[in-house]
């Protein structure tokens, strides 16, 4: 949590991607909160690129990786503000990066873990 320049407390905020964000009306909650000066976050369980998805022994799908997310951060004015988990648990990536809260698609594996950390998580 960090306060604005009018001394308004403000969060950091994580956004699942797949399920989550692409969700319309989540990505409509995601707009308002950036409009209220909260700062808003992708966190993906995604691999990065393609390079990054071989080293993990995995085929990559297609040529235009993320291209769908990117498009959405763009859209969001956060293409700056994408955090790859790379198949790590977001627990980790959660506490590394400092963020308030989770909202996630995933409540055994993301949301629940977030939670016994320690973090505040939404399962959506």
């Amino acid at each position: 949590m960090f306060k604005d320049n009018n001394g308004n407390y403000k969060l950091k905020i994580a956004f699942d991607f797949d399920g989550t964000l692409t969700e319309p009306d989540i990505f409509l909650l995601a707009q308002r909160l950036i409009r209220r000066g909260h700062d808003v976050w992708i966190m993906t369980s995604r691999i990065s690129s393609e390079e990054n998805a071989q080293k993990y022994g995995i085929e990559p799908e297609n040529t235009y990786y993320n291209t769908d997310l990117y498009e959405i951060a763009l859209t969001l004015g956060i293409e700056q503000k994408v955090i790859f988990a790379n198949l790590e648990n977001k627990h980790v990536v959660f506490k590394k990066y400092g963020f308030d809260l989770l909202f996630d698609d995933d409540a055994e594996w993301e949301c629940n873990t977030v939670c016994e950390a320690g973090g505040i998580a939404v399962n959506i």
